[in-house]
């Protein structure tokens, strides 16, 4: 007996989208792109806060002498490229606020938190997602 071929038919009313840059890498609900996200906001604080850290050692290894590259700061925070100390103050303590809250807490709760833990627990997406 011979069995009757039936072609195979795509199926009706199931079309593929792809989602657009913006949906995928800003407003995802995956949690490994979120953490990617913390991951990259956490780099751009270690940034910041690494030129403010180099900011406050060029005053501690070379008090008042202009920081080169940059005299065109405005006169109230730098004069002529040199650090004032109420400046030098500024630097060291939003150096250690954005290193802090900006680089250590995305890096090491959103990132770690949002990447691993699903993967570690099992969970097939990210817990109370609207």
């Amino acid at each position: 007996m011979s069995e009757a071929v039936i072609p195979h038919a795509e199926p009706r009313g199931a079309v593929h989208h792809e989602v657009g840059f913006i949906r995928q890498y800003i407003f995802s609900t995956d949690h490994k792109m979120i953490g990617k996200q913390f991951l990259t906001l956490g780099l751009f604080g270690l940034l910041m806060g690494g030129v403010l850290a180099m900011l406050v050692r060029w005053e501690l290894a070379f008090p008042e002498t202009a920081v080169p590259g940059l005299s065109w700061v405005p006169e109230p925070t730098m004069f002529g490229g040199v650090i004032p100390p109420d400046t030098y103050n500024a630097f060291f303590t939003m150096h250690a606020t954005i290193m802090i809250f900006f680089a250590v807490m995305p890096i090491m709760v959103g990132c770690f938190g949002n990447f691993l833990i699903p993967l570690m627990i099992g969970a097939r997406d990210m817990a109370f997602r609207c």
